[in-house]
């Protein structure tokens, strides 16, 4: 179950920008709020927002990311394919243009017997992937124990 997306220098967004499924400690709608891994999560949420101020591009930068991970063995050591699958970074600055897009994602595994809660992400830049990670927190756990998948370009 997803618990949060994180993500920078995408499209319309330039800084860190988040989505955050967590839910907050109101009590009103307690039934509609389910436990994961001592997370109270929501298991729906909308955004919503003016035309035109970037809700499809977060949907798109999710978007990118699933797509990115799943067909991630198909890119190999090809430069021309990665370049075609490079993400679009925020373009109203000169700074932001060459550098790297991150993702993050906070998220439980179904029926996952350890009820663990890991976080996975990448940058992503014009050499390829700068670095990636996957870390995770034990149910009792209060902070994530880290393991660096790796770091240095590599498409």
């Amino acid at each position: 179950m997803l618990i949060q997306f994180n993500f920078s220098n995408y499209k319309s967004f330039m800084n860190n920008s988040t989505l955050d499924l967590s839910a907050a400690k109101m009590t009103e709608f307690s039934d509609r709020v389910v436990t994961v891994a001592n997370e109270k999560v929501l298991p729906v949420a909308a955004i919503f927002g003016a035309n035109a101020s970037g809700k499809s591009n977060v949907y798109s930068a999710f978007e990118f990311m699933s797509l990115y991970v799943v067909q991630s063995f198909n890119y190999g050591d090809d430069e021309t394919t990665f370049q075609e699958r490079r993400p679009t970074p925020f373009l109203f600055s000169e700074d932001t243009e060459k550098k790297d897009t991150s993702f993050e994602v906070y998220f439980t595994i179904p029926e996952d017997k350890r009820e663990r809660v890991y976080n996975y992400g990448f940058c992503i830049g014009l050499n390829g992937i700068s670095e990636e990670w996957l870390n995770y927190r034990a149910k009792s756990a209060r902070s994530f124990s880290k393991f660096t998948i790796s770091a240095g370009p590599r498409f």
